[in-house]
């Protein structure tokens, strides 16, 4: 695919150092709760997805599916999936069915993290900083930053997390460098409606998170 004129070029040198820094750090929070510190909680986790990168990166080959489920288990009790897929279908989602949008955020999930799985097979050593660490939020919502280093270069990352009703800290959005990962895939699925003449079942078929980052940062 060719490269979109975008601001994510100059803001990222290549598609696997976007993946790794905004969906690498979008796991590291999986025992999140409301008595938690977000802040400290990031960088106290941190060392359980290396962990889960070092032991399983190994069957990327010759077991993918392995290894993809074990990111993905990683990943379920942080991201909030649902609320993140909705996002990302826009205005389109209030004209599809409630099946259609199960089945866009079984295909979001699934193949986002094959997608973040397979880039960051290789990195067990990265260096992290959370760059505004503070103690728990009185709210419902935080901004952590975090600084990334690793042989990609420097990366900051801003993540945003709401607090849900049942008190668990759960990650909605992450800005890379400034650029807004929910509006760009937003963006994204809006193209892929307009080429496809509104065809929301046709646009979910074709749906890959590889290819849109690929296109955004080529």
């Amino acid at each position: 695919m060719s490269a979109l004129t975008s601001p994510v070029k100059t803001a990222v040198s290549s598609p696997l150092r976007w993946l790794v820094a905004a969906l690498l750090l979008t796991c590291w929070m999986p025992f999140a709760s409301a008595a938690q510190n977000p802040y400290a909680m990031i960088e106290g986790v941190s060392n359980d997805l290396l962990g889960v990168i070092r032991a399983n990166g190994q069957y990327l080959n010759s077991n993918p599916q392995r290894y993809y489920s074990a990111v993905d288990r990683v990943l379920e009790p942080v991201v909030d999936f649902n609320f993140i897929a909705r996002g990302v279908m826009g205005r389109y989602a209030k004209q599809a069915t409630a099946a259609q949008r199960a089945k866009f955020t079984s295909t979001f999930r699934r193949d986002l993290v094959a997608t973040f799985a397979r880039g960051v097979a290789t990195f067990g050593d990265m260096d992290v900083k959370v760059v505004n660490p503070g103690s728990a939020p009185g709210g419902n919502r935080v901004n952590v930053l975090q600084e990334v280093r690793s042989s990609e270069g420097l990366t900051k990352v801003s993540f945003t997390l709401v607090r849900n009703r049942s008190g668990q800290w759960k990650l909605i959005n992450v800005i890379l460098n400034g650029v807004n990962l929910g509006k760009t895939f937003r963006g994204q699925f809006a193209q892929a409606m307009q080429a496809n003449g509104g065809d929301i079942d046709k646009v979910i078929a074709n749906w890959s998170a590889a290819d849109k980052v690929a296109d955004e940062v080529g």
